[in-house]
């Protein structure tokens, strides 16, 4: 808890000290339909919903070779609007980085939170509140040696890369 009061400085801080949209993640709330994952190409990745997927979110390329997100919007609704924000920024994350469905592991796992993490604060997609909720959802998560961190170790890592974020843009300032 007190790695979260920290970042809350943190984040305020940012919020006043950042004035401009970096990054390729454009800005809705979790639950909107609006949100777009646009690679640095200007490729717009397709969000899709799938109620039958075993995960909240997946990306993958259709068999046309596209580049798409897929969503359970049934397991979507279980988490707080910031968590879905999250999971929508860590897969447009996997496509921005070159993950593909299939070639993943703790590794690329961390990849993509850190760097949807960023790109969030980067964005001014995530206050104090935003990161409370995804932490506290996160943490309750359990793990898979395979893909992902146990769900308290998975949270600390998206604290650090939070406050690595925050750090970057001030001293870009």
């Amino acid at each position: 808890m007190m790695m979260i009061k920290g970042i809350s400085v943190l984040l305020a801080v940012l919020a006043l000290a950042v004035t401009t949209m970096v990054g390729s993640v454009t800005r809705a709330w979790a639950q909107d339909a609006s949100y777009a994952c646009i690679l640095p190409n200007g490729e717009n990745v397709q969000i899709l919903a799938n109620k039958t997927l075993p995960n909240v979110a997946v990306a993958r390329r259709d068999s046309a070779g596209r580049r798409t997100i897929v969503i359970n919007p049934t397991l979507m609704e279980l988490f707080q609007p910031a968590t879905r924000w999250f999971w929508l920024a860590h897969e447009c994350a996997h496509q921005q980085l070159g993950h593909t469905l299939g070639n993943y592991g703790p590794d690329r796992e961390q990849q993509a939170d850190c760097y949807a993490a960023k790109q969030m604060v980067k964005n001014r997609q995530m206050d104090a509140d935003d990161l409370r909720a995804i932490e506290e959802d996160i943490s309750q998560l359990g793990g898979n040696y395979k893909a992902y961190l146990p769900g308290p170790a998975r949270a600390f890592n998206i604290d650090e890369c939070v406050v690595q974020a925050v750090q970057e843009i001030q001293q870009s300032q």
